[in-house]
C-alpha cells in the first residue's frame, strides 16, 4: 500500500519548513530510507521558469533548502536543477527563483539540464529511446520537488509530471509536437518517471496555484506539504485536498492504467493530517477530464473546433515573442508576428495545443479558452463513429 504523508505548513518561514519536512520524511521512515552517505543525490524542483518565487511558479527555495540539508548532513552529495521552459538557461531560472543563492550557501553544485544524451529503454511504452539531462544520468538517486499548480493541459501539475523537466532544453518542444495529444503525452511521462525513478517527492502545497496554471494563475494558500516515494498516490491526494477528481487528470490517469500506481483512497494510506481536514472544495481548477480526439477522418477534421485553444489577449502583449521563439511546432511556427502586427498570430491549423506558448508568456496575456460546440463533443462523436463505421462496412462488401 501507498504511503502519502500530509504535514501542515503554514508559512514559508524557514524553520517551519524545516521542521515539517523533518517530520514528513520520517513519517515515511526517515532520510535513511531515502539516500546513502557518499551518494551523489540530485535534487529536482520545479523550475517552469525562473520568476519570484512568491508568484508561486516555482517550487519555493526554503522547501529545496530543507531538502537540501537533511541530504547533506545524512552524509551524501547533493545537486540540484531543472529544465525550465523556453529559452530560458538553468542558470538564469535558478538565480531569478533564489535557488542558486541558496545552493551557494550551502554548497551545493547544479547539475548539467542544459545537454543530455540519448538512452535505450527497451521497457518503453510510448518510447524505447529516452533523452534524458547529464545531470540525471550522473546521479546516483533523484529526490523530485514539485510545486502543486493547475495547469491547462493535463488539469494539475505534481509529482508525474515534474520528472518532464529531466528532459534538457529543446527535445521538450520536440517531445510535444511528437505527442500533441495530452494522453499520449502522459504515457511518455510513464517511460520518463520510470527511467528517472525518483526515490522521493515532497509537494510544495504551502502556496498552490489555481486558475489559469501554470504560470499565469493566482496563490492559493493551502498550507500544506505533502510527501509520498510513490507519484501516483501523492498526486490522487494533491487532487482530493483541491476537490478535483484524480481520473480527470491524464498524467494520472495513464500511469495508474500502466500500472505505476493507484489513485484509490483504498490503495493509499495516510499519514499525519486526516485528508479530509484539508480539502479546499473552492480551488479554481477544472474539473472535467480532457477530450481525447479519436482517430477517426471526420474528428480529426473536426478537431480545432473541439479542444481548448491559447488566445491572446491584445491589451496585455508586450510583444515579447517568447511565444513565438517557443512553439515547438517545426518548420513553420504555430503563431507569428509581421512587423505590421500589435500581436502574434495563431494558425490553429498547425497548433498541437500543447500550451507552452501559456507557460512562458511573462505578462500572463495568454488564456485558454473552451469552444462553445465543445458541450456537444458527446453527440458528434457518436455520429462520426457511427458513419466511419457505416464507411468501414461499405468498404468490406466491395471487397469481398
Amino acid at each position: 500500500m501507498a504511503k502519502v504523508a500530509i504535514v501542515r505548513c503554514d508559512s514559508y518561514d524557514q524553520e517551519l519548513v524545516n521542521n515539517a519536512v523533518k517530520n514528513g520524511i520520517d513519517l515515511l521512515g526517515g532520510i535513511q530510507m531515502i539516500c546513502k552517505p557518499q551518494e551523489r543525490i540530485l535534487l529536482k524542483p520545479n523550475v517552469l521558469l525562473g520568476t519570484d518565487p512568491n508568484n508561486c511558479v516555482v517550487t519555493h527555495f526554503t522547501v529545496f533548502k530543507a531538502v537540501a540539508q537533511l541530504v547533506k548532513e545524512y552524509g551524501a552529495t547533493v545537486l540540484y536543477g531543472d529544465s525550465p521552459a523556453g529559452l530560458q538557461t538553468m542558470s538564469t531560472a535558478m538565480q531569478k527563483s533564489q535557488l542558486a543563492r541558496v545552493a551557494g550557501e550551502l554548497q551545493i553544485e547544479p547539475g548539467d539540464f542544459d545537454h543530455g544524451k540519448a538512452v535505450s529503454f527497451p521497457d518503453g511504452i510510448c518510447s524505447k529511446q529516452l533523452t534524458i539531462a547529464n545531470a540525471v544520468l550522473d546521479s546516483d538517486g533523484v529526490i523530485s520537488l514539485p510545486k502543486l499548480k493547475t495547469h491547462g493541459l493535463t488539469r494539475m501539475t505534481g509529482a508525474i509530471k515534474n520528472q518532464y523537466g529531466c528532459v534538457p532544453g529543446h527535445q521538450k518542444g520536440v517531445y510535444h509536437a511528437q505527442f500533441p495529444d495530452v494522453y499520449k503525452f502522459s504515457r511518455l511521462l510513464i517511460d520518463i518517471n520510470r527511467f528517472v525513478k525518483p526515490r522521493l517527492y515532497v509537494m510544495d502545497a504551502v502556496y498552490a496555484m489555481e486558475g489559469n496554471g501554470p504560470q499565469s494563475g493566482e496563490p492559493k494558500k493551502l498550507g500544506l506539504l505533502l510527501f509520498s516515494t510513490d507519484p501516483v498516490a501523492l498526486d490522487s491526494v494533491a487532487c482530493r485536498i483541491i476537490n478535483l477528481n484524480p481520473r480527470f487528470v491524464p498524467t494520472i490517469k495513464e500511469c495508474e492504467d500502466a500500472g505505476l500506481g493507484s489513485s484509490s483512497e483504498d490503495d493509499i494510506e495516510i499519514l499525519g493530517e486526516p485528508l479530509l481536514s484539508c480539502v479546499d472544495k473552492g480551488f479554481d481548477v477544472v474539473r472535467s477530464a480532457p477530450i481525447p480526439v479519436p482517430e477517426n477522418v471526420i474528428l480529426n477534421r473536426l478537431r480545432k473546433f473541439l479542444v481548448d485553444k491559447p488566445i491572446i489577449a491584445k491589451a496585455k502583449c508586450i510583444r515579447c515573442l517568447r511565444c513565438v521563439q517557443t512553439c515547438p511546432v517545426e518548420p513553420v511556427k504555430a503563431l507569428s508576428c509581421d512587423d505590421n502586427q500589435k500581436v502574434p498570430v495563431f494558425d490553429y491549423n498547425r497548433c498541437i495545443r500543447c500550451f507552452c506558448c501559456h507557460e512562458v508568456c511573462p505578462v500572463k496575456a495568454i488564456e485558454i479558452k473552451s469552444p462553445k460546440i465543445k458541450k456537444l463533443f458527446p453527440v458528434i462523436s457518436y455520429v462520426s463513429l457511427f458513419l466511419a463505421n457505416r464507411h468501414s462496412k461499405k468498404n468490406r462488401r466491395v471487397v469481398s
